[in-house]
């Protein structure tokens, strides 16, 4: 089908949206089909597209906050033209339009309020079954769940019609890669184990691979949380059963053997030395079922990354995952549809409610229950304020926080706990991250393999680890830094688009704080020593790509969008990059509750209990002594796995 007969075909979304939605400005189309015009087979964004983008960011109203951010940028670049043109941009030309895009790609002020407004549309356009269709991929998927008994030990907040008063042995907010572990480990051990989870329990017929439904229903903060400084990261944390464990992409890194000998110098203890930790990460690697990345699904990224490496001499591996019966599906940061990847609501969870633990889901903690100074229990509330439900009481013996390492602070803050030291929500680790593509002239189809199944660890004792970064139609369009025909071409050879990650080891000089109406104020300055690193990962990806064949380097720096051939990977090395310059994001927040022996120093000791308040836990990744160098899950997890035998002792 043509573009042209593909938009005028009135599917039932296009009526809907005609017959349900406030038209679009003019500004706002024209925007939308110069930044994601028609090519060969993919359609102009439009109408369609607008409203996505509105519902994406949070509803069609326009008087919402982030509705009145897209109106904003629609306004603010269209008279932004009348700078250079002399003409607001709605009034220009098609062949004018696509010009002034390209000179605010190079400017330093207009091309980040364009590349926020592209990034948005692109999701919203893309996220959408006909585009997938018309670049030949798969865009529905997921999977009818099976009927389990575990499931009768789960009781969602709407359930609850009353205030409901519970006690146990151990009450665990949060079942991520801590909270799950700690839970299941104490529950096998006799112990009475109540959940509190603010998120929902999903289940594979959910994980239907759509990019926006699942930042809207996943996501902490709907994906919409961020790093402010001298850049601005979003910062990606799961909110639903399994946390961050269920939209992750299942790599499985122990914690190299010189981080943790690090860790213990700056303790002071070997209490987390290479020999004394191997048995708690062999016991989550055995739950978890841990094995090489299988080579049919690793796909066209892998071969080529395999094939430059080779001719560099550089160290390359299929990663160790989280997934034995992965076949390759391509969507596993938007939840697993199969059921492969070992989250933590597969592995750790149904073991734990099968042997008497209760979970509570859509309640959130609000305060911890004290006697003496002492944490005897959680007041939860129904995380969504309009549900008609009650509260939750949990008294309790012990009291573990495992709520992530920006939620758990901000709980600490809000109720002025465990803070004698100053240390809470401070020593904020991001292992910021972007991406390298490459065009290439052999199918790479990364969308049909495993997104990060290969790794490069040439560099890794340098502070860069280059791991795969392959993504479906809907998440690769925001890697691509640059709008109209050459974004739409590019897509449109999107199956000859290889993708790879720069992640970079930090120093943990980011900070979290209370913002306006309790949501989290995160605050992170990349230094000159990130800069350095994620500027010469850039060229190391780079280097393999080239050495591998691909024709055009696509890196995610607005100011250098397409490079070409050697010319283009010489300007790549040449540039002088600033803090402002990447795109970054973050997946691994960690370090913001630190552990330690010296209670003026840290928040919780070498056991994770709390200096200031004895029976509060904090067992998950806010506790993490520094930056692990690598994906934090399985060092978060074998920390709960130690964390869980020595408060099984202490209950004993």
């Amino acid at each position: 089908m043509t573009a042209s007969a593909w938009h005028e075909s009135a599917s039932p979304r296009v009526a809907a949206v005609k017959g349900g939605e406030r038209a679009a400005s003019d500004a706002a189309r024209a925007l939308a089909a110069a930044i994601l015009p028609a090519g060969r087979r993919l359609p102009a964004a439009g109408e369609r597209a607008l409203v996505a983008a509105r519902a994406l960011l949070g509803g069609a109203d326009e008087a919402t906050g982030p509705s009145l951010l897209l109106s904003g940028l629609v306004e603010s670049l269209d008279w932004a033209a009348v700078l250079r043109t002399g003409s607001r941009f709605s009034r220009l030309a098609p062949g004018r339009r696509e010009e002034l895009l390209r000179t605010w790609e190079h400017d330093p002020v207009a091309r980040w309020p364009l590349f926020v407004l592209s990034s948005v549309l692109k999701l919203a356009h893309y996220d959408d079954p006909d585009v997938y269709a018309a670049l030949g991929c798969t865009y529905h998927r997921g999977g009818p769940a099976e009927a389990a008994r575990w499931l009768q030990q789960v009781h969602p907040a709407a359930s609850l019609g009353r205030d409901t008063h519970v006690e146990c042995d151990v009450v665990v907010v949060g079942t991520g890669a801590g909270g799950a572990v700690v839970g299941k480990e104490l529950a096998e051990r006799g112990l009475a184990v109540v959940f509190v989870e603010e998120g929902d329990l999903h289940r594979r017929d959910a994980f239907n691979g759509r990019a926006a439904d699942a930042h809207r229903r996943f996501y902490r903060g709907k994906g919409a949380i961020a790093a402010l400084g001298n850049n601005v990261i979003p910062v990606f944390m799961g909110r639903m059963v399994g946390g961050s464990t269920a939209v992750n992409t299942g790599t499985c890194f122990r914690t190299p053997e010189w981080i943790l000998t690090r860790w213990c110098e700056t303790l002071g203890t070997d209490a987390l030395a290479p020999e004394r930790m191997a048995p708690h990460f062999a016991r989550v690697e055995e739950a978890l079922g841990v094995q090489p990345a299988r080579a049919p699904f690793l796909g066209g990224v892998a071969r080529v990354v395999a094939r430059g490496c080779d001719r560099l001499g550089w160290h390359h591996f299929a990663l160790r995952r989280n997934a034995p019966d992965c076949d390759g599906q391509g969507i596993c940061d938007l939840g697993c549809p199969t059921d492969a990847r070992r989250s933590t609501n597969l592995s750790y969870m149904p073991p734990a409610l099968s042997r008497g633990a209760v979970l509570y889901t859509g309640m959130r903690a609000h305060r911890v229950l004290t006697d003496g100074g002492r944490a005897v229990g959680i007041d939860a509330v129904p995380a969504r304020g309009g549900a008609a439900a009650g509260r939750l009481r949990v008294r309790a013996r012990a009291v573990v926080l495992a709520g992530g390492a920006i939620p758990t602070p901000l709980f600490l803050m809000g109720q002025g706990l465990c803070n004698a030291s100053g240390q809470v929500g401070r020593n904020l680790s991001l292992h910021p991250a972007t991406v390298l593509s490459a065009l290439f002239d052999e199918p790479i189809k990364g969308y049909d393999a495993i997104p990060q199944g290969y790794g490069v660890d040439e560099f890794h004792r340098e502070g860069i680890l280059l791991l795969g970064a392959a993504a479906p139609p809907s998440l690769g369009a925001m890697l691509l830094p640059f709008a109209g025909k050459r974004f739409t071409e590019t897509m449109e050879a999107y199956d000859r688009v290889a993708s790879f990650g720069i992640m970079v080891e930090d120093e943990a000089r980011g900070r979290v704080r209370i913002g306006r109406g309790g949501r989290p104020l995160i605050t992170y300055f990349l230094g000159s020593t990130e800069v350095e690193r994620l500027h010469r990962g850039m060229v190391r990806v780079a280097e393999i790509f080239r050495a591998a064949g691909a024709r055009r380097l696509l890196p995610l720096l607005p100011r250098l969008p397409i490079l070409d051939g050697d010319a283009g990977l010489e300007k790549l090395r040449a540039a002088r990059l600033r803090p402002w310059d990447f795109v970054l994001s973050s997946f691994h927040p960690i370090g913001t509750c630190r552990m330690g022996k010296d209670p003026r120093t840290s928040v919780v000791g070498l056991d994770h209990q709390a200096h200031d308040m004895p029976g509060l836990y904090v067992v998950d990744g806010s506790t993490v002594p520094g930056p692990p160098a690598v994906n934090p899950q399985i060092t978060i997890m074998a920390m709960a796995d130690r964390a869980a035998g020595l408060l099984a002792e202490r209950l004993a």
